[in-house]
């Protein structure tokens, strides 16, 4: 499931796709008009096409879209253009701005600084340029005897590069207002999941210990009391069963109600953590069955709930492979958390290549199972806002892949 673009994102994007290009044609074809010549206006024109194509592409591929657009700035920076010191103030470069935006909300955390870097190192290029271009057109001034033209082409690279250091700081001081703010919202909203979660379990041990375990002392205190009261040996064998029987159904309870009771950090498996992934796979492994695990990308963060289906999926992809393929079976764990390939989410993909075939009809004893757990972590992706796929592999033994996408922390 993918989340719905911000309303404000995709008016800017209209805007930067319809009347933003209409205003640059403009000053494109009075470039031209100037004299300006046919090679720095097909330049031009190029590089603010790239600039809409990777403002309309940032939502999905925010890295890659930034990356292209600080190339056509570049490209705009050495080129002059009449009445200003060169091209980044047609106002296509406003997509610029639009992208290094979209980069520091939604982008990877390590592209936050990277961005307000390449801003200024722009700001920089632009200004030197400006600067070796306001030197040449005032040497040729003075030589045509123009004091005027001297004194005012002195002042324009700085004023335009004073210009351009403010917008890019505002816009990324902003983006980063944003991004932590929603950082801030999503962390809430994980521990309001949580308090509503410990809220539940403490309603089900109050219902366990106050029902069903007072329950249970009411059956093993009936069934002594009958025991001690008949004189038939079959029927007191048979009570001093059913006490037995309740008093390990009550062990049993209490030891449920005490990881009930437990923190989730001293739960163990209660909660799970990606941190926890490594030695899952690990303990699957064994010389008949190979089990990898690649993570692809910087890992990023994920809700609370989002980390535990990941993980809760994982371990029940390879559960499924060791109890229903017959060795030699090879199990691959894929986690892509490449943002350029998605910025909103991580991708999971647990397979298995099939082995030697589907285990025997009489080893139930290694696939005997409830068949609820697939079900289990399918409920748990999609409470966490994601989704599963299950396929049929494409060996002649008949692989399963288990596919996933569970979002991650800020997106959109």
């Amino acid at each position: 499931m993918r989340t719905r673009p911000d309303p404000v994102w995709q008016l800017l994007v209209l805007l930067s796709a319809t009347v933003v290009p209409c205003a640059t044609l403009a000053l494109l074809v009075v470039m031209a008009l100037s004299g300006a010549g046919v090679a720095p206006v097909l330049v031009v024109a190029g590089a603010a096409a790239v600039l809409h194509v990777a403002a309309w592409r940032a939502d999905r591929r925010p890295v890659g879209a930034f990356v292209t657009a600080a190339g056509a700035m570049a490209v705009l920076a050495l080129v002059p253009m009449p009445g200003w010191s060169s091209g980044v103030w047609l106002p296509s470069s406003a997509c610029y701005l639009l992208v290094s935006w979209r980069v520091v909300v939604a982008g990877p955390r390590s592209w936050v600084g990277r961005a307000l870097v390449v801003g200024v190192a722009g700001v920089a290029l632009t200004a030197g340029a400006a600067a070796v271009r306001a030197r040449g057109g005032a040497a040729g001034g003075a030589a045509a005897g123009g004091a005027g033209a001297d004194a005012g082409s002195s002042w324009l690279p700085v004023l335009e590069a004073a210009l351009l250091l403010a917008a890019v700081v505002a816009v990324w001081g902003f983006a980063r207002a944003a991004r932590a703010q929603r950082e801030r919202a999503a962390a809430d909203a994980a521990e309001r999941l949580e308090t509503a979660r410990r809220s539940e379990r403490a309603e089900i041990r109050r219902d366990l210990h106050d029902v069903i375990a007072h329950s249970l002392t009411l059956v093993v205190a009936q069934a002594e009391a009958a025991r001690v009261g008949t004189r038939e040996p079959a029927t007191a064998q048979a009570l001093a069963q059913v006490a037995d029987t309740a008093r390990s159904a009550l062990l049993g309870l209490r030891g449920m109600l005490r990881v009930l009771d437990a923190p989730p950090a001293a739960a163990g498996d209660v909660v799970p953590s990606l941190d926890g992934l490594p030695a899952l796979v690990a303990a699957a492994a064994t010389p008949l069955h190979r089990v990898t695990l690649t993570e692809q990308g910087e890992r990023r963060a994920l809700p609370a709930d989002a980390e535990s289906a990941l993980v809760r999926l994982v371990q029940e992809g390879l559960t499924n492979a060791l109890r229903h393929v017959a060795p030699p079976l090879t199990v691959e764990v894929h986690v892509d958390w490449d943002a350029e390939r998605d910025a909103d989410a991580v991708r999971v993909r647990v397979s298995d290549d099939g082995g030697a075939g589907p285990r025997a009809a009489d080893d139930a004893g290694v696939r005997a199972g409830t068949g609820s757990g697939l079900a289990a972590a399918e409920r748990r992706v999609t409470a966490a806002g994601g989704t599963l796929d299950v396929e049929r592999g494409g060996t002649d033994a008949g692989g399963w892949t288990l596919s996933a996408r569970l979002p991650t922390v800020g997106a959109a």
